[in-house]
């Protein structure tokens, strides 16, 4: 993880890249952690699974958006960009929306 003393103007969009992919790997691993679930505990958590893979398309649409606006070489992580989108994805569901809906 990056400290604000690391970032500065020339590696603020691989610092910004690099969080967010550690965030989207973070959660990822957490709904493979509901999915190995067994039993009760799954049962309970598993309305979860869609929340995680909705902020994982979050993350993906945010650094499609980051690989076309910073101001730096970014080949190594501009495959697929040329689609980038300034609109929100479509996948939220209109529920997912409810304050509290993550809690227990």
């Amino acid at each position: 993880m990056a400290s604000a003393k690391d970032i500065n103007i020339k590696n603020y969009c691989d610092s910004v890249y690099d969080e967010l992919m550690d965030a989207k790997s973070r959660i990822l691993g957490l709904a493979g952690c509901v999915e190995g679930m067994k039993g009760e505990e799954k049962e309970m958590l598993k309305t979860h699974i869609r929340h995680f893979h909705d902020i994982v398309n979050t993350i993906d649409w945010k650094l499609e958006i980051l690989t076309k606006v910073c101001p730096a070489t970014w080949t190594k992580y501009s495959k697929g960009a040329e689609s980038a989108s300034v609109k929100a994805p479509e996948s939220f569901e209109k529920d997912f929306a409810a304050a509290g809906d993550m809690g227990g």
